[in-house]
C-alpha cells in the first residue's frame, strides 16, 4: 500500500517514519514534507517521498492517480481548513476528524462546556470577550490563573499567571495586542493547578475508542527553570509548543490510566459518539493534570497528536501503525492489540537560540529568531538515534539550514530513562547551527533538564 502523511513539522516525519516502518506499505508520500526527510535513510532510498503539494485538491488528484490507500493529517490547521473533507468526498481513506469536528480543538469554550456538561472534571472557568471585564474578573476572584486564547495557536496560546498583573498583562497580550491573532478575539480565565502534567490519547473510528495505554511528559516552558537571565530577558518563562518529552511518564500504571479511560475518556467519546452524533475518525488528546491529591482535571483536548508527545510514544509502540490507521476508517479498532516494548525514550528539541542578525541580536525561540544556519553533526548521530526534522529548509550553497524555531528533534531509547536521557544528551551536542553573522559560533540551544 501507499500512504500520504501531510504536514511538514517534526511528528509529521515522525508518522511518516512509522508508516514506512510497515510490513503493508511500500511508500510513504510527505506532503509538503521539509528537506530534512531526504537525509534520513529512509528519504535516501526514496522510501519516504516528498511531494511539493498545498491546495487540497491537488492532494486528493495525487492521492488518485498514484493508488494512496490511507492519508494521515498530523497537524490542526490543514483539519481546520478541512482537507479530510475533500479527501472522503473523492472516497480516499483517512486518519483525522472533519472540519466540523475539529472545533473541540478551535474553540476552548465550546470543549470547557461540553465537558463540564457531562460532568468530566476541570478547572473552573469563565469565557471573556471583553478585556475589560476579563480584566475585572481575575482582580477579583483571588487565585491564580492561566489565561488562554479561544483558537488555536499552535500549542502555545497559553499563559500561566502568577498574580493579577500577570494576568492583566496576558489578557493586553492576547486580546488587544492580539499576539495570537485572531485566535485572542476570546479567552478562557481558568484556575490556574499544580500537579503533574499528563499526555494521553485515544484513537477513534466513529463506533470504538482505542485508549492508548501509556501516556507521555511533555515540556512546555520555554527555559530550564534555573535559567534565570534568559526568563528575566523574555519577561517569563513562556509557554512553547513544547521543548522536549519523556515515555513512559513516570506515573504509568494500570491503575491511573483505568481511571482516566473511566472518568475522562469513555464519557467524552460517548458525548461525542451519541449525543453530538459526530463519526468522528481520528486522534483524541487529553491534556490532564494530576494534582497531590490525586484529583484529575482536563485542561485541554486537541484533534490529533501531540508534538513531541508523538516522538517517543511513536518509538515506544510496537504496533503496526498502518493496521491501526486502517482499523480507524474501517471501523475495527476493537480488533487492534496494542504493543509496547520495555524501552524509555527521551525527545530533545534543538531549538534557535540567540544569534546575531544583520543588525543587532535575535533573542531566539520563542521570541525572534534568526533562519538560514547551516545544521552540522547530523553526519556524526549515532545509530539508533531517531532524528525528526521540523523547522528546516534546502540551500543551494549551505546545503540543509535552520527555517524555524523549533529545527530538530533528537530522541533515544534505553532500557532507563537515565540511558535514554544520557544518550540524547550526547547526541544533541553533537548538532551545530552555524551562525553566519557571529563568526560561525553555535546558536543551537536545547533545554537541560528534559526527563528529570
Amino acid at each position: 500500500m501507499k500512504v500520504l502523511v501531510y504536514g511538514s513539522g517534526g511528528r509529521d516525519h515522525c508518522l511518516a517514519e512509522c508508516y514506512g516502518d510497515s510490513q503493508h506499505v511500500e511508500k510513504v508520500y510527505l506532503v509538503p514534507g521539509n528537506p530534512g526527510v531526504l537525509v534520513t535513510p529512509k528519504g535516501k532510498r526514496g522510501l519516504i517521498e516528498l511531494v511539493p503539494l498545498a491546495d487540497f485538491q491537488q492532494v486528493a488528484d495525487f492521492c488518485v492517480e498514484n493508488g494512496v490507500g490511507l492519508v494521515d493529517v498530523g497537524s490542526e490547521n490543514p483539519l481546520e481548513e478541512g482537507l479530510i473533507d475533500v479527501l472522503n468526498q473523492r472516497g480516499i481513506p483517512t486518519v483525522g476528524p472533519k472540519q466540523e469536528y475539529v472545533r473541540l480543538e478551535s474553540d476552548r469554550a465550546f470543549t470547557d462546556d461540553l465537558l463540564k456538561g457531562i460532568g468530566v472534571p476541570k478547572p473552573e472557568y469563565r469565557v471573556f470577550e471583553d478585556p475589560g471585564k476579563a480584566k475585572e474578573y481575575v482582580r477579583n476572584i483571588g487565585y491564580q490563573v492561566v489565561v488562554k486564547a479561544n483558537g488555536l495557536a499552535a500549542g502555545k496560546g497559553v499563559i500561566v499567571c502568577d498574580d493579577v498583573p500577570d494576568a492583566e498583562d496576558a489578557i493586553d497580550k492576547i486580546m488587544v495586542q492580539k499576539i495570537f491573532g485572531d485566535s485572542g478575539n476570546k479567552v478562557v480565565v481558568e484556575e490556574r493547578k499544580y500537579g503533574n502534567e499528563i499526555s494521553f490519547f485515544a484513537y477513534l473510528d466513529g463506533e470504538h475508542v482505542m485508549p492508548l495505554r501509556m501516556f507521555a511528559k511533555d515540556y512546555k516552558p520555554a527555559f530550564d527553570p534555573d535559567d534565570v537571565e534568559a526568563i528575566k530577558q523574555f519577561g517569563g518563562n513562556l509557554n512553547t509548543g513544547g521543548t522536549g518529552c519523556y515515555c513512559p511518564h513516570k506515573l504509568v500504571s494500570p491503575w491511573l490510566v483505568n481511571r482516566i479511560i473511566k472518568e475522562i475518556v469513555n464519557p467524552t467519546v460517548n458525548e461525542i459518539y451519541n449525543h453530538l452524533g459526530w463519526t468522528y475518525k481520528g486522534v483524541l488528546y487529553f491534556g490532564l493534570n494530576l494534582d497531590p491529591y490525586d484529583n484529575l482535571d482536563v485542561f485541554e483536548i486537541n484533534v490529533r497528536h501531540g508534538d513531541p508527545e508523538w516522538e517517543v510514544l511513536a518509538r515506544k509502540l510496537s504496533t503496526d501503525l498502518f493496521e491501526m490507521g486502517m482499523a480507524v476508517w474501517e471501523g475495527t479498532l476493537d480488533r487492534v492489540r496494542q504493543v509496547w516494548n520495555n524501552q524509555y525514550y527521551v525527545d530533545v528539541i534543538a531549538m534557535e537560540g540567540r544569534s546575531k542578525a544583520s543588525r543587532g541580536w535575535n533573542k531566539g525561540y520563542p521570541g525572534r529568531y534568526g533562519k538560514g544556519h547551516r545544521i552540522l553533526g547530523l553526519d556524526d548521530i549515532e545509530k539508533g538515534i531517531a532524528v525528526y526534522f521540523a523547522g528546516v529548509d534546502d540551500n543551494p550553497e549551505k546545503g540543509l539550514v535552520t527555517y524555524g524555531g523549533r529545527v530538530l528533534h533528537v530522541v533515544a531509547g534505553d532500557s532507563t530513562l537515565e540511558g535514554a536521557r544520557e544518550k540524547a544528551y550526547r547526541n544533541i551536542q553533537k548538532i551545530v547551527f552555524e551562525d553566519h553573522y557571529n563568526n560561525g559560533a553555535n546558536c543551537m540551544r536545547c533545554r537541560k533538564t528534559i526527563g528529570l
